[in-house]
């Protein structure tokens, strides 16, 4: 599911940007780079690892 949804950014911001560059409307330009932004930032994020346990000492 997660890969649908940057796939979909991805694909979003194609259509925009082919929608801004046709019409000239600087509007669907701009969207295209925000869907474009979300898709990188979506790719390359890191998760946060998680803290382990402290060992115990004895």
């Amino acid at each position: 599911m997660k890969h649908l949804v940057t796939i979909a950014c991805l694909l979003t911001a194609m259509c925009f940007y082919a929608l801004g560059f046709s019409s000239g409307a600087a509007v669907f330009t701009a969207v295209g780079l925000l869907a474009e932004s979300f898709f990188w930032f979506r790719l390359f994020r890191r998760n946060p690892q998680p803290l382990s346990a402290p060992a115990k000492q004895i």
